[in-house]
């Protein structure tokens, strides 16, 4: 309905040791590959390298399944090909509601943008970076988060080096031992590490603002996906949708400045829908069908 394929294709990462993942990438990649160009590729685990999980605890973030995905998160530039520069990665309850274009994520100047708010939710992303901070990426409830390809072995190298091991994985098992975002300990460590490439933008910034496509369906209950299909495509129009026109300019965990700037919004809709124009006809009519 949003995404382009060919402009934003689409890589699923499945465990690879899982034979029900593997029957799934099968289906996936038998239905959506020549239609969708969507690719799968499997993970799998270094040998002698066990994921931290604690069984007795209640909270799902300290067990394997979860510390995995974190994990992933970290090697996520291993599964894709070197002309590949920029990986944006959503959870898999994202819905997305507005056109995604490369100005909702890249400045004049290159630089990916990163919203932020002052909170101090994950608090134990400090373990992991060795030092404190109460900037928030991930609760601004913002995606697809971008990140620049190389700037995952960056990371790597840097909390390998924080804690003085031979291997980031050794670093990983000690902190994964705690409740942490991997997306915040990443952006947090591309402000120190490479601040030339990513632009980070506070909900009460006056300079510049962040624009918001998709955000978490399971628990923001604000997303109305039929009103941005109105909004895009003139599609499911009604009453409604004009109230969510402003969505994209939203952190759904706090309020924007910028969040009832009705020139932003309107310019953001008319480039949408000039991208949308230039596309292959067939294309764009599968993109209209998918909210029909």
């Amino acid at each position: 309905m949003f995404v382009n394929p060919k402009i934003f294709p689409l890589t699923i990462i499945l465990d690879g040791g899982s034979p029900k993942d593997k029957e799934l990438g099968d289906r996936l990649m038998q239905k959506y590959n020549k239609t969708l160009g969507i690719s799968v590729a499997y993970e799998y685990l270094p040998d002698n390298f066990k994921i931290p999980d604690d069984k007795k605890s209640a909270a799902r973030q300290r067990h394997a399944g979860y510390n995995q995905q974190q994990w992933s998160t970290f090697h996520i530039d291993r599964y894709f090909s070197d002309n590949i520069d920029i990986i944006g990665i959503v959870d898999s309850d994202t819905e997305f509601f507005a056109y995604l274009t490369k100005e909702s994520f890249i400045n004049a100047k290159g630089m990916i943008k990163v919203g932020y708010k002052i909170d101090d939710f994950f608090i134990n992303d400090k373990i992991a970076l060795k030092e404190d901070s109460k900037m928030e990426m991930m609760r601004i409830d913002v995606f697809p988060l971008f990140y620049y390809k190389r700037s995952f072995a960056a990371v790597r190298k840097y909390i390998r080096n924080i804690w003085k091991v031979k291997a980031f994985d050794d670093a990983f098992v000690k902190f994964a031992s705690f409740p942490f975002s991997q997306f915040n300990i990443l952006y947090k460590t591309l402000m120190k590490i490479e601040p030339e490439s990513y632009e980070f933008i506070s909900h009460d910034s006056v300079s510049s603002y962040k624009i918001s496509v998709a955000s978490h369906a399971t628990y923001n209950h604000n997303i109305d996906y039929k009103s941005g299909c109105c909004l895009t495509h003139a599609i499911h129009c009604s009453p409604q949708a004009e109230k969510h026109k402003f969505d994209i300019l939203t952190y759904f965990q706090v309020k924007t400045v910028w969040s009832e700037n009705a020139t932003l919004a309107e310019n953001y809709y008319k480039l949408s829908k000039q991208y949308l124009e230039d596309l292959d006809p067939d294309i764009r009519q599968k993109m209209r069908s998918a909210c029909s």
